[in-house]
């Protein structure tokens, strides 16, 4: 095979994979109002913590959660690492993650 057919593929296949991952369409894991928090301060928090964790997965930022649990950003799919920037968000906006949303990637 002479080398233009092999660049040929290369250059249609390399735009194919890439366009293969997708961006989460929100987290995959529950999270409960703080204590006394109004519901619709709670959906404010989570509009606000979807968009602090797509704009992490934009930037390619690790979060702290991913290096507490000592788990390399490497390993952690796109839904991993949005999720757990999304918990990170919305535990410091005082809402409950309750330790079955406390993700263990770590396997």
């Amino acid at each position: 095979m002479s080398l233009l057919p092999r660049i040929q593929i290369a250059v249609t296949c390399c735009p194919v994979a890439a366009g293969c991952v997708s961006q989460p369409i929100g987290p995959a894991v529950a999270v409960k109002p703080g204590h006394d928090k109004p519901f619709t301060v709670f959906l404010q928090d989570d509009a606000q913590c979807k968009q602090y964790a797509r704009e992490q997965l934009a930037r390619g930022v690790d979060t702290r959660a991913a290096s507490d649990a000592h788990v390399p950003r490497a390993q952690l799919n796109v839904q991993q690492r949005y999720d757990l920037a999304y918990l990170e968000c919305m535990r410091a906006k005082g809402n409950e993650v309750t330790e079955r949303a406390g993700i263990n990637y770590a396997t």
